[in-house]
């Protein structure tokens, strides 16, 4: 959505019950061309959408790349595959993300998106039989702000929409394994049989048609369904890389 096209340079005079059946319809919306928003500006136009989830820091966490992280978020590494509000006590429903700098031309740190409701609308008979019913736990060391252990279901629907939807935390990653690695267990299959579904699970989120990597530009502003939506982040490329996004939660 662009500002120019709506006819509004600021975020508050959107409509929100458009801009909501929008993110619910497509999974995501990328709003540019608006104004650049203070952290007390995000936080009342986040508000209109919904309440949200405050964490240790606050509403409003700063996304920049540190050189010794605590968690991997913060790093230049890969992120995996995930939905946001996993080990935590509530799962918001949006994500509300704001670029403030950007580097990413230099090479790497797309936030990367799938679509699970559309992927698994694509899926075949054979591959739906391989997901459904399927368990798994997971665990995650609490270094920063989340972490703990959790049993999740892949397959559930949506709350909103309804739609079959897909939840599961990408492990593996070579990028997060000195750092805060994720450790998952299908239930029902011993450990190399539930390596082995995971693997090929992972296969087909990345190469599947629903898969998006977002190369992000200053002012950028993206509503994420993430109920729908897993996301995680391609590792930056080169040196002298900055990137600096401000992401809020909506319940």
């Amino acid at each position: 959505m662009d500002a120019r096209e709506s006819g509004a340079k600021k975020l508050a005079h959107l409509n929100i019950a458009e801009l909501e059946q929008v993110i619910l319809n497509q999974g995501m919306v990328l709003l540019r061309g608006f104004d650049p928003s203070s952290d007390e500006q995000m936080v009342a136009f986040a508000k209109k959408l919904g309440p949200l989830l405050a964490w240790d820091f606050g509403y409003v966490l700063d996304l920049k790349i540190n050189q010794q992280p605590q968690n991997h978020i913060f790093s230049q590494g890969k992120v995996e595959l995930h939905w946001d509000g996993a080990f935590a006590g509530a799962t918001p429903r949006f994500n509300f993300f704001q670029c403030l700098q950007s580097s990413a031309m230099s090479g790497g740190g797309e936030t990367t998106f799938v679509n699970t409701c559309r992927l698994l609308e694509s899926c075949s008979s054979q591959q739906l039989q391989q997901y459904q019913d399927k368990v798994i736990r997971y665990f995650a060391e609490k270094k920063a702000h989340y972490g703990g252990a959790i049993e999740e279901p892949l397959i559930s629907p949506h709350p909103a929409t309804k739609r079959q939807r897909m939840r599961f935390i990408e492990p593996f990653n070579e990028d997060n394994m000195a750092v805060n690695p994720v450790e998952t267990q299908v239930q029902g299959m011993s450990s190399s049989q539930g390596d082995a579904f995971l693997r090929e699970l992972i296969a087909h989120l990345y190469d599947s048609d629903s898969f998006y990597a977002h190369q992000w530009t200053q002012g950028d502003y993206l509503l994420v369904d993430n109920h729908a939506m897993l996301h995680g982040r391609h590792r930056f490329q080169g040196e002298g890389l900055t990137r600096h996004l401000k992401r809020v939660h909506i319940l």
